[in-house]
C-alpha cells in the first residue's frame, strides 16, 4: 500500500485538492447572492465569504423601473475563491442613492378580510339537547366562505343572517380553499333559543400591534417585516383593506425561554386618527400609504439604504420605542444568508444591550418591523424571535421590503 501511495502520490494529491475545491465551492454557493443592488457611489464590493468580487463586463441597461424609481446599469461580477478560483457570477444593478425615514414606533394595524374566514368548528346543542357538529369534515380552518345560496357575502353578520333565513333547510356555501373554489351543502341546526346555527367559529377582520419600519420619499410605508397570517395554519390572510392607527403601549410582557413576550396596547380607532392605509399583505410585511396625520405622529430619522452585501457580522442597532421616544439598542449580527428560502429570515442576530434585555427579555411579539441600523445605514428589520432564546431573532433585508 505504501509503495502504491509513493508511486501515485502526485495523483492522490491532485484528487484531494480537487475534492477540497469542490467542497469549498459547494459550501460557498449559499453565501453568494445571485443578484445584488449597488449604490452609484459604492466602492469595493465585499461579501461575508472568503471570496473576492471583480467586475467582468456591463450586460446592458436595466429596463424595468423599481419601486424606488431607480434605473441603472446592470453588470456581471465574478466571485473568486481566495482571489484565484472562479466560483460564481453575480448580476449587479447600479441604482441611484436612496434614503428612507426609519421609524421604529409601534402602530395599531387593522385589516378587513376579503370574505368570511373559518377559524374552526364546534358542537352545538339542538332542540332536544343532542350535540352535533354540522360542518365537521366539510369545512376546516383556513377556508373562506364567499357566498351563501349563490349570494356573495363579505361579513360574518351576512353569514349569520343567511343561515337564520334558511329556516333549517340545507344551505349551499361557496368556499375557497387553498385558492380553489368548491360548493358544499350544510344543514343548520335549530337550537333551544330558536336560532339556526352551523357550528362555526368565523371572523372577518383582525387587529393588533406591530412596528412601523420605514416611510419612503413618496409616502409609502413598510411594517412588520412579515405578513399577517393565521396563527394555526400560518397562511397569509386574504386582505380586502386595512388601516394604521396610533397605538399606546400599556404593558410589555417580557420574553423568557419557551415563552415569547408581547406588547399590549390601546389602539386609537377612528377615521380622523388613521395614520395610513394598508394596501398589501405579503411575506415581506404589510405595505401602503401614510396619511398627513403621520407627519406629526412619527419623528424623522433619515438613513440611506444599506444593501445585503454591505451587511457585516458585527455590531448593529435596533430602533424601537413607545410613541416618539425611540431608542437605539445594540445587537450583534451572527449569520447572513444572501439567498434565504424565507425572505423574512435572511440574517440572525442576538441582543447584547442589557437595557433592552431588562425591559423586554430580548425580542417580543409586536417588535416585528423594528428597523436595524448598521454603519449609518438601514439594513433591515426584526421579524421573528427564537422561542428557546428570546435574545436571538431573525431579520429581513430592507431591500426585500422595498421591492
Amino acid at each position: 500500500m505504501f509503495q502504491w501511495y509513493v508511486k501515485h502520490r502526485k495523483g492522490v494529491a491532485k484528487c484531494y485538492a480537487l475534492i477540497y475545491l469542490i467542497a469549498c465551492y459547494l459550501m460557498l454557493l449559499p453565501y453568494v447572492p445571485e443578484e445584488i443592488s449597488v449604490s452609484s457611489g459604492a466602492e469595493e464590493i465585499r461579501l461575508d465569504a472568503p471570496v473576492t468580487v471583480e467586475a467582468v463586463h456591463p450586460s446592458g441597461v436595466l429596463e424595468t423601473e423599481r419601486e424606488s424609481g431607480a434605473v441603472g446599469e446592470r453588470k456581471k461580477l465574478q466571485c473568486k475563491l481566495f482571489g484565484i478560483l472562479p466560483v460564481a457570477t453575480i448580476s449587479a444593478t447600479t441604482v441611484a442613492d436612496s434614503r428612507v425615514e426609519a421609524i421604529g414606533q409601534p402602530v395599531g394595524i387593522y385589516v378587513k378580510m376579503r370574505h368570511v374566514y373559518v377559524v374552526g368548528n364546534k358542537e352545538i346543542s339542538d332542540m332536544q339537547g343532542t350535540l352535533s357538529n354540522p360542518t365537521a369534515y366539510i369545512l376546516r380552518e383556513g377556508d373562506y366562505i364567499t357566498a351563501v345560496n349563490g349570494t356573495p357575502i363579505d361579513t360574518k353578520e351576512e353569514l349569520q343572517e343567511a343561515v337564520m333565513a334558511s329556516g333549517g333547510e340545507p344551505v349551499e356555501l361557496r368556499v375557497c380553499r387553498d385558492g380553489e373554489e368548491m360548493q358544499v351543502e350544510v344543514s343548520p341546526v335549530e337550537t333551544k333559543e330558536r336560532e339556526y346555527k352551523l357550528g362555526l367559529w368565523v371572523k372577518d377582520d383582525m387587529a393588533g400591534v406591530g412596528t412601523m419600519t420605514y416611510i419612503d420619499r413618496d409616502g409609502n410605508f413598510g411594517a412588520l417585516g412579515h405578513g399577517i397570517s393565521d396563527s394555526a395554519t400560518h397562511k397569509l390572510l386574504d386582505m380586502e383593506q386595512g388601516y394604521l392607527y396610533p397605538a399606546d403601549i400599556t404593558e410589555i410582557t417580557p420574553s423568557s425561554m419557551g415563552s415569547p413576550g408581547e406588547l399590549t396596547g390601546l389602539i386609537a380607532y377612528g377615521a380622523s386618527m388613521r395614520l395610513g392605509t394598508v394596501e398589501e399583505n405579503c411575506e415581506e410585511g404589510v405595505f401602503g400609504k401614510v396619511t398627513g396625520t403621520a407627519d406629526q405622529a412619527f419623528e424623522k430619522r433619515i438613513y440611506p439604504i444599506g444593501y445585503k452585501q454591505e451587511i457585516r457580522r458585527d455590531t448593529a442597532a435596533i430602533l424601537f420605542g413607545q410613541e416618539a421616544q425611540v431608542e437605539s439598542y445594540q445587537i450583534m449580527i451572527d449569520r447572513i444568508d444572501y439567498s434565504p428560502k424565507e425572505k423574512n429570515k435572511a440574517f440572525v442576530f442576538h441582543v447584547t444591550d442589557q437595557k433592552l434585555i431588562e425591559k423586554t427579555g430580548g425580542i417580543v411579539q409586536g417588535m416585528s418591523g423594528s428597523p436595524i441600523i448598521q454603519n449609518g445605514k438601514i439594513i433591515g428589520a426584526v421579524t421573528h424571535v427564537f422561542v428557546n432564546d428570546p435574545t436571538k431573532g431573525y431579520g429581513i433585508f430592507i431591500e426585500s421590503m422595498l421591492e
